[in-house]
C-alpha cells in the first residue's frame, strides 16, 4: 500500500464533480509527485487537468478522496491561505498581476503571509528575485507597461517568493510568442534544478511536456498513462 509520507504531494482517488451540467471533472485520480521532480500534465482540453492542479494547491476541494502535502491530509488544514503563500507557488496563463503595482510590489504580495515581517526585507527579496528571472532593470514598471513574455517573468518572481518547495504552473506559456515561451521555459527548467524544487505543470505543448521527468496524461477526468517523456511506451493506468 502506497504511503502518503513517501511524497511530497499526494492525492488518493481524488474525485470532483460538478453539478453545474453535471460534469465529472475528476474521477479516482490518484498522483504522487516526490521532491524535486518535474511532472507534466497533459490532455485534451475539458479532461480534468486544471480541476487537478486546483485541487493539488487547495485551490478547490475534492468530493471525495485526499490530498496529502508531507504526508498531512490538507483537509484538516485550517490556514490554507498560508500554507498556499508559504508552501506553494502558483503560475497562471493570465498572470494574475495587480495592475495599480509596480513589478517589485507585485513580487511582495505572497510575502505579507510568509516569514518576513520588515519592509526592507521584502523590498530586497522582490528585487532579487526580479534580478534573478532577468527583469531587475523592470522593477518599477507596472503590469500594462511591460510586455506579455514580461508580466509571466513578473508572475515567476512572484511564485518563488516565499521560498515554496512545491509550483504550479496551469498553461505557463499559453499567451506567449515561440521565443518568450523558449525563454521562460529555460528560466522554470533552471530554477527548478538550482532550487531543487517540485514543479507540476499543465500544458498543451508538446515542447513543454518534453521537458519534464514524468509525462501524466488524462482523458474524461482519469489518469490514461504516467511515463517518461522520451519513452513510447507508458505505464498504463487502469480506471
Amino acid at each position: 500500500m502506497t504511503n502518503p509520507t513517501d511524497f511530497l504531494l499526494y492525492a488518493d482517488a481524488v474525485a470532483k464533480r460538478y453539478p453545474d451540467g453535471d460534469v465529472r471533472a475528476l474521477n479516482g485520480v490518484t498522483l504522487g509527485v516526490r521532491p524535486g521532480e518535474y511532472v507534466a500534465i497533459t490532455g485534451p482540453s475539458g479532461c480534468g487537468k486544471s480541476t487537478l492542479l486546483n485541487v493539488l494547491g487547495a485551490l478547490d476541494v475534492p468530493d471525495a478522496g485526499a490530498v496529502y502535502f508531507k504526508g498531512e491530509p490538507l483537509a484538516t488544514r485550517r490556514d490554507l491561505d498560508t500554507f498556499r503563500a508559504r508552501q506553494i507557488g502558483f503560475v497562471f496563463q493570465s498572470f494574475f498581476l495587480m495592475p495599480t503595482l509596480t513589478a517589485r510590489e507585485n513580487v511582495q504580495v505572497p510575502m505579507f503571509e510568509g516569514p518576513l515581517t520588515a519592509r526592507a526585507e521584502r523590498v530586497k527579496k522582490a528585487t532579487d528575485l526580479l534580478e534573478l528571472v532577468g527583469m531587475g532593470h523592470r522593477a518599477s514598471h507596472r503590469p500594462k507597461q511591460l510586455s506579455v513574455g514580461e508580466r509571466q517573468r513578473v508572475a515567476l518572481a512572484r511564485a518563488l517568493a516565499n521560498d515554496p518547495p512545491l509550483l504550479l504552473a496551469d498553461e505557463p506559456t499559453g499567451n506567449l510568442d515561440s521565443a518568450n515561451a523558449a525563454k521562460v521555459l529555460d528560466l522554470f527548467a533552471q530554477l527548478q534544478k538550482a532550487r531543487g524544487l517540485a514543479l507540476i505543470v499543465v500544458t498543451h505543448s508538446d515542447e513543454v511536456a518534453a521537458l519534464a521527468d514524468r509525462v501524466i496524461r488524462m482523458r474524461d477526468g482519469q489518469i490514461v498513462s504516467d511515463c517518461a517523456p522520451a519513452t513510447t511506451t507508458a505505464r498504463t493506468v487502469s480506471g
